[in-house]
C-alpha cells in the first residue's frame, strides 16, 4: 500500500465536473453507472463540483482534503442530504444525529461495545454463523445472499435482545429494511433536490413511515419491560438501558432511536462484507488454500471464537482487502453548518459535500494496482492498524463506526463458519453485478460448495 497522497492544489473556482444537464444535473449519471463516475471525477482535481438537480455539491477527490473533513475541521460540518432522507425511515439515532445529542449518544453507547462485552457477542455470532452454514449441503450451488441476510439479522437480533420475545419484531425489522435501502436514492435524486425549492412538486414522494412507526411500537414495548426488569442481561439492550450520562439515562424513545440505529449499521453493512468476501475468496483458489491453511492450523476442525480472532491473520487480510475494494458505504456526505476552508476551497453554512470510500480505495496514488484483489498488500503483523484517511470502511474521526471490532469480529467468525469445511467456487462465469443503495452489494451470490476435510 502506498502511503503518499496526491499534492494539494488551492483553487479560488472548483471546477465542475463535465456532462452537467439541464434540470437535472449530473444526477443521471450517478444513475446510470455510479461506481464509475465518482472514480473518474479525480481527473477533474482535488474537489470537483457536480450537481444533483439545482443543488451544487463539492465532492473530495483526495485523501488529504477527506482527512481534513473527517478531522481537522469535521466540528464544522454535520451530516448532509442522505441522512436528512433517512431520517424519515430511520429516527434519529446515532448515524443521524448532530452535534451534541451525537456526542452524548456516542459516549452513552461507548461501554455496549467495550472488548469484554464483545466476548459475549461472539458466543451469538459463532452460533448463528454455524447455524446458517450448515444449511448449504455439500455438494450444491446456492445464492448466498438471502442466507447472509438472514444470519446478520439472527446475529443482531441475538446480540441486541437476550430474549426477543415478541412475535412481531423480526417481520417489523424486515418491512423497515426494505424501505431504509431506498434512502440514498432520494438523496441522488434531482426531484428531492428540486422538492426543496419547490415543495409541492409532483412526483417526489418521501419514504412510507409506516414501517418505521410499527418497528417503533414493538421496540417500545420490548425496551419497557427491559427496563422494567432492571437486570443486565449480557446483551446490547442491557447496557443502553443502564448507562448513565451528566444528563441522566436514556429515555425511551432515545433507546429506541439508537436500536433502529443498529438494526441499519448491523445488517447491510456487514451482509455485503460479507458476500463480497466469498465471492473473491471463490475466484481465487490460491487465496483459498490460504485461508483454508490457516483455519485449519488455528481451528483444527472445532468452531471458531473470541480467543481465535488474533490468530486468524489470514482471515483478517482477506477481509481488509475485501472491505478496501467493495466498502460497503460507498458514497458519505457532511454539510457546512459554518464558512469554513477545506481542500483550499471556501465553503458557506448549507453547502453539501461528498466523498467516495470507493474512489479512494482505488486510488492508484494510494494504492498500487488498486483494482487488483490482493490480500497481501496488508502486512500480517499491521492489517489492524491501516492509516485511517486513507482506508475508510468504517468511516473516521468523531463519525468513526462506534462498531467497528463487534463487525470485525462478525466477519471474522461468519467467513471462517462458511469456509472451514468446504472450498467455495463460483456457479457459472456470469459475473455478479454490484447494486448501487445505501450500501455497496452484490445482486447475487450463486456459489457452490465442495465438501472437504482440514488437513
Amino acid at each position: 500500500m502506498r502511503t503518499s497522497v496526491a499534492p494539494k492544489r488551492s483553487a479560488a473556482e472548483v471546477p465542475t465536473a463535465p456532462g452537467r444537464l439541464p434540470l437535472a444535473g449530473h444526477a443521471p449519471w450517478l444513475h446510470r453507472d455510479a461506481l464509475r463516475f465518482v472514480r473518474e471525477l479525480r481527473r477533474h482535481g482535488p474537489v470537483t463540483k457536480i450537481y444533483i438537480g439545482p443543488r451544487p455539491v463539492h465532492v473530495l477527490n483526495s485523501a488529504e482534503a477527506t482527512r481534513e473533513l473527517l478531522t481537522v475541521r469535521a466540528r464544522s460540518f454535520d451530516k448532509g442530504a442522505m441522512f436528512d432522507a433517512l431520517r424519515v425511515p430511520l429516527g434519529d439515532g446515532l448515524i443521524t444525529a448532530a452535534g451534541d445529542r451525537h456526542l452524548r449518544h456516542r459516549r452513552m453507547m461507548q461501554p455496549a461495545f467495550h472488548h469484554e462485552r464483545i466476548a459475549r457477542y461472539t458466543r451469538v455470532m459463532t452460533a448463528c454463523s454455524r447455524a446458517r452454514s450448515a444449511a448449504w449441503e455439500p455438494g450444491t450451488t446456492r445464492d448466498l445472499m438471502p442466507d447472509i441476510h438472514r444470519l446478520t439479522l439472527d446475529v443482531l437480533l441475538g446480540t441486541l435482545f437476550a430474549h426477543p420475545q415478541d412475535p412481531g419484531l423480526r417481520p417489523a425489522v424486515k418491512d423497515w429494511l426494505a424501505v431504509k435501502y431506498h434512502s440514498m436514492r432520494l438523496a441522488l435524486s434531482p426531484l428531492h433536490a428540486w422538492a426543496e425549492r419547490v415543495p409541492l412538486l409532483p412526483g417526489w414522494r418521501p419514504p412510507d413511515p409506516g414501517p418505521l412507526r410499527r418497528l417503533v411500537a414493538v421496540l417500545r414495548r420490548i425496551v419497557e419491560t427491559c427496563r422494567a426488569d432492571g437486570r443486565d442481561r449480557g446483551d446490547l439492550l442491557s447496557m443502553l438501558l443502564l448507562a448513565e450520562g451528566p444528563d441522566g439515562a436514556l429515555t425511551d424513545a432515545e433507546v429506541t432511536d439508537e436500536l433502529i440505529t443498529l438494526f441499519l449499521a448491523g445488517t447491510g453493512t456487514v451482509s455485503a462484507a460479507l458476500a463480497w468476501a466469498l465471492y473473491e475468496i471463490s475466484r481465487r483458489p490460491e487465496v483459498q488454500r490460504h485461508l483454508h491453511g490457516e483455519l485449519d492450523t488455528v481451528l483444527a476442525g472445532r468452531p471458531p471464537g473470541f480467543e481465535d480472532l488474533p490468530a486468524l491473520t489470514c482471515t483478517r487480510q482477506i477481509l481488509t482487502e475485501t472491505l478496501r475494494l467493495h466498502p460497503p458505504s460507498w458514497l458519505l456526505m457532511r454539510r457546512a453548518v459554518r464558512p469554513v476552508r477545506l481542500g483550499g476551497v471556501h465553503l458557506s453554512p448549507g453547502e453539501e459535500v461528498f466523498f467516495s470510500p470507493y474512489a479512494l480505495h482505488r486510488d492508484p496514488h494510494l494504492y498500487e494496482d488498486p483494482e487488483r484483489f490482493d490480500p497481501d498488500r496488508w502486512p500480517r503483523e499491521s492489517v489492524v492498524k491501516t492509516p485511517r484517511h486513507l482506508y475508510l470502511p468504517f468511516g473516521a474521526g468523531s463519525r468513526l463506526c462506534i462498531g467497528e471490532e463487534f463487525a470485525w469480529a462478525e466477519l471474522t467468525l461468519a467467513l471462517a463458519a462458511f469456509t472451514a469445511h468446504r472450498r467455495i467456487a463460483p456457479a457459472g462465469a456470469a459475473p455478479v453485478r454490484p447494486l448501487v443503495g445505501t450500501v455497496l452489494r452484490p445482486d447475487r451470490l450463486l456459489l457452490t460448495g465442495h465438501p472437504r476435510r482440514p488437513s
